[in-house]
């Protein structure tokens, strides 16, 4: 429950007090500024990682963000990685695979995968959008990425 303050809103997990109207003193970032901390999602080419997933990537030093389109009756055979991995459904259902097991999960949910643990996932008869979050970029990843861009430079 969000508590008052001093006419300040609080947030009871954060303790940080906010201002219900607060104007920003901030300068306005640079265009090359704003390109060296911002990207905009959609505007990268789609990573196919299986037959039926493609995936917009985008990685940091320390952690990788995998924007994924598991098309219609496809399969993400099982398999594992050294990342934790945190998978957000934001459209569609699937059956995942987590240790042999089967899981429905659908729009909303959230599934967490430590590290080394074996998944996979049926996809059903529409397809499924997910964000997948990894604790640290997977090189297969980033390899396949760098494959793209190359294949992508080669093009022009």
């Amino acid at each position: 429950m969000l508590g008052f303050y001093a006419g300040l809103l609080v947030h009871p997990l954060s303790g940080y007090a906010q201002s219900a109207k607060v104007t920003p003193k901030e300068p306005v970032a640079a265009a090359d500024e704003f390109r060296s901390h911002v990207i905009h999602y959609p505007n990268l080419p789609p990573v196919e990682l299986v037959k039926g997933s493609n995936s917009r990537l985008v990685s940091g030093e320390q952690s990788m963000i995998s924007f994924l389109k598991m098309d219609a009756n496809s399969y993400f055979a099982p398999h594992r990685h050294t990342q934790e991995q945190i998978m957000i459904v934001l459209d569609g259902t699937c059956d995942d695979i987590i240790e042999g097991k089967r899981y429905t999960v659908k729009k909303g949910d959230v599934i967490i995968l430590p590290p080394n643990i074996e998944h996979g996932a049926y996809i059903g008869p529409q397809d499924v959008q997910v964000i997948d979050v990894f604790g640290y970029p997977r090189s297969d990843y980033l390899l396949k990425m760098m494959q793209k861009m190359a294949e992508m430079n080669t093009k022009k």
